[in-house]
This record gives C-alpha cells, structure tokens and sequence, in this order.
C-alpha cells in the first residue's frame, strides 16, 4: 500500500483550536477500510462536533504523519449534528506506537490529555495505552481474522439462543448447527446484523414453493421461533432487528 510523504504538522492549526470539538473516547476496527481488506488495515474513528472542526481534524492527520494510509470523513452529519473522521493505518505490531505519536499531536489540537477506545462494536470502554492497543487490537492479518471469527462466533451464540442449539462458526463463513438427538445443519454463512443492512444479500423474491416452504418450516422446529424466509438457495433469519443469512445447497 502507498504511504504519504511527512508534510508539515503545522498547516494553520496551533494547540487547542480543536478544543471541545473531538469526542475523547474513539473506535479501532469499527468501520471498514477504503484502502485495503480489513484484515489489513487499521480503522481509526473519531467522533467531532460541526463540519469545519472534522475537516481540519482530517487534513491534519493526512498531512502530518507519514505511517497514515488515508484521512477520510462521513459524507454528512449524524443524527446528534456529529461528524465521523476516519484514519487508515497498516495493521502491523507498529500499531501501538503509532497511535500514540497520532494522539499526541491530536491531543495537542483538542487539549486532550487522555483518551479511551471502543474495539469494534464493543459497548466497553477501555482507557488507551499502547499495553492496551496491544493486547486488544489484532496486529496482523492472521490475528484479526482469528478475532472476527471470536466475536462473530459470540454474537451468533446469543442470537440462536432458543432451546438447546449450539452454534459453530469454522474459517469466519461455515456455520454449523447441532442440536441433541438430532444431525447437525451445516450451511454457508453470508452476512450477519442489523436486518435493513443483511437484507440486501437476499434479492429477489420469496420461494414459495412446497420444497422450499418445508424446509422453512423444518428450520423452525430446529432452531426455534423465528422468522424464517427462503430466497433463491438463502435463508433470511430474523430476530427482532437482527437477521442472519445463511446458504445451504444440498438437504
């Protein structure tokens, strides 16, 4: 991946002119990369309050540090008149450090002295240190898969919670159901959130058909009561806000 020249930290902005404009607490890996595979890249996010603020926070980071991929914001505000500032570093076991001379000259702009960060969609907060960054954050590809295949694995669990199935996630995409007294279900995982977001990986129409509809009615009965859809070789499951899509081709 191409790295940035170190150009000037000091482009029209001095200590504390970002005062109370950057939120102290900010995301690793929460966001996906423009630059790279996620598994490469580190996602830093930044929550600041107005636009002008976010766009001197974002040519800041871009223009001072020559270990930044990218500096990037959201398109437009969030709900609370918020922006997002993104930064994209290598993932390596560099990450620490870096992320520590990134905060000081960010602290610096916004008089922050101490700062916390979320990983991924954790709602903990954890306070930044690099002895944190590094027990928390996946310093390599290999490391960061094996993470998401964690947590991935954690969220499906509490999502099938009904009656007595276990779920198995295998290589971040094999899904395997068991089920006392009963065969194991193993099928493709495609996406997994929130409904409005996974719902686009099932285009099409409903298969309606008595094949398909018994096969609906045969994953009820095993995972429990929700919300079952068939469409093409994809089954749409949805709890509340949530939904899971997996494939299975052969029964």
């Amino acid at each position: 991946m191409h790295q940035k020249p170190k150009k000037n930290l000091k482009e029209g902005l001095v200590r504390g002119d970002l005062k109370h404009c950057v939120e102290e607490l900010f995301t690793v890996d929460r966001y996906s990369s423009k630059m790279g595979e996620d598994k490469d890249v580190v996602v830093i996010g930044f929550t600041v309050r107005e636009k002008n603020p976010a766009v001197d926070l974002m040519e800041f980071i871009e223009k001072g540090y020559n270990f930044i991929l990218d500096a990037d914001m959201s398109t437009g505000e969030e709900n609370n008149g918020r922006y997002q500032v993104f930064a994209e570093i290598q993932r390596s076991n560099q990450i620490g450090e870096q992320l520590e001379s990134l905060l000081s000259g960010i602290g610096q702009l916004c008089d922050v002295e101490s700062w916390k960060f979320r990983y991924q969609k954790d709602s903990s907060s954890l306070e930044f240190n690099k002895e944190n960054i590094n027990e928390h954050v996946p310093s390599s590809p290999e490391d960061y898969e094996s993470r998401i295949t964690e947590l991935k694995q954690a969220d499906l669990s509490d999502f099938f919670d009904q009656g007595s199935v276990s779920v198995m996630l295998e290589n971040n995409q094999t899904l395997t159901f068991g089920k006392p007294y009963a065969e194991p279900i193993k099928c493709k995982l495609i996406a997994f959130g929130d409904y409005e977001a996974v719902k686009r990986h099932v285009p099409g129409k409903l298969s309606l058909d008595e094949s398909s509809q018994g096969q609906c009615f045969f994953l009820t009965k095993y995972l429990g009561t929700y919300e079952i859809d068939k469409i093409g070789n994809r089954f749409l499951i949805s709890k509340n806000d949530q939904s899971v899509v997996i494939e299975k081709e052969r029964w």
